[in-house]
């Protein structure tokens, strides 16, 4: 048994070649015991082949996995106390849905009453009580994939490992499934893995995320600690949007949200960077405004602004005029220092 607050998932020195390619190198992660933690990065980064390692459907080449304090590294999938949502589902088609839900208790030789029972409480937990006489082929791609979250809930799998399960489905409803999936994560209590490229999925969802680039961990930690104090100019760009400036010996970021525009005179705040330039382009997007300032002393940022009061007409009218750009100095996350002192 874990001691008390050990973590469910404990990776040490995790690494996977394939051929001259590393895939992940050398990784060092804890995931507590409830927490919804997702792996976030591009295609290619070692997110999905850290997550197939946990599963077991990839061996290391190096490095260890522990499971609630057990050394997992060498066992088969069926053996580790996981479960896998995958993007396509994977349900039986000849099945019912209650019979999908029921087909891994079946597998276990639970006895057939627990079994029904179990099935139907997990179909309750996804909404979908009402559906378990139907196939699969009679469900939305929704309904399917609460199926097989079903399926993996119903095991009581201490960890639950989800690999872009929402890829399949369109924007309205991948959206109301990241709520539902929070959701059920909560009253369930399993650990959640998931594995995105979706930043916006991923700032969403999770308790804390980790960014993947290149086979590595380039950050770990909350989402909004993540997006407001970005630890690389990777991070900066692939987590949400920022400005990237070179000034007096410094090179960092600013989110484009953080910057106010001053027109028509407007004084900026005590204290505030300020800098000068000109409205190259502007993009009304109806509920935000994007500006792309060029600026006197070199660069170009991108400002996004609420649309509180202006119409549309009103802020088109700004390209080509004068501006001065705003922020506080603790709004910056440095990248790193650079030789030569100022400018």
């Amino acid at each position: 048994m874990a001691p008390e607050g050990a973590p469910d998932i404990s990776v040490s020195g995790l690494t996977k070649r394939y051929g001259d390619v590393v895939a992940v190198d050398a990784i060092d992660l804890d995931i507590a015991r409830g927490e919804f933690f997702t792996m976030l990065g591009p295609s290619g980064s070692g997110k999905t082949t850290t997550l197939r390692m946990i599963a077991g459907f990839e061996i290391p080449d190096e490095g260890t996995i522990e499971l609630a304090g057990e050394d997992v590294s060498r066992l088969p999938p069926y053996d580790r106390p996981v479960n896998t949502v995958f993007q396509d589902y994977a349900l039986f088609p000849h099945m019912t849905v209650q019979q999908n839900v029921e087909y891994g208790l079946m597998v276990r030789k639970v006895k057939r009453g627990e079994r029904r029972q179990r099935a139907g409480e997990a179909l309750e937990m996804v909404q979908l009580s009402a559906h378990g006489d139907r196939k699969p082929s009679q469900l939305s791609g929704g309904q399917r994939q609460r199926v097989a979250l079903a399926r993996a809930i119903v095991n009581r799998p201490k960890v639950l490992l989800l690999d872009e399960p929402l890829g399949a489905l369109d924007l309205k409803l991948r959206q109301e499934m990241q709520i539902e999936l929070k959701s059920i994560q909560r009253e369930v209590g399993i650990t959640f893995v998931y594995v995105t490229h979706d930043q916006e999925e991923a700032l969403t969802m999770s308790d804390r995320l980790a960014v993947f680039n290149q086979g590595r961990i380039e950050q770990v930690g909350p989402p909004a600690h993540v997006y407001e104090h970005p630890e690389s100019e990777f991070i900066a760009g692939f987590v949400g949007v920022s400005n990237v400036i070179e000034r007096d010996g410094r090179r960092y970021t600013v989110r484009p949200e953080k910057i106010n525009i001053l027109m028509n005179g407007r004084e900026p705040q005590a204290g505030a960077h300020v800098e000068l330039g000109l409205v190259r382009d502007v993009q009304y997007v109806g509920p935000v405004t994007r500006y792309h300032v060029t600026l006197d002393r070199g660069g170009e940022l991108q400002v996004l602004a609420q649309n509180l009061e202006e119409g549309s007409s009103e802020v088109l009218e700004a390209k080509g005029r004068r501006v001065s750009l705003e922020w506080r100095p603790e709004q910056e996350s440095i990248i790193d220092e650079l030789e030569g002192g100022s400018e």
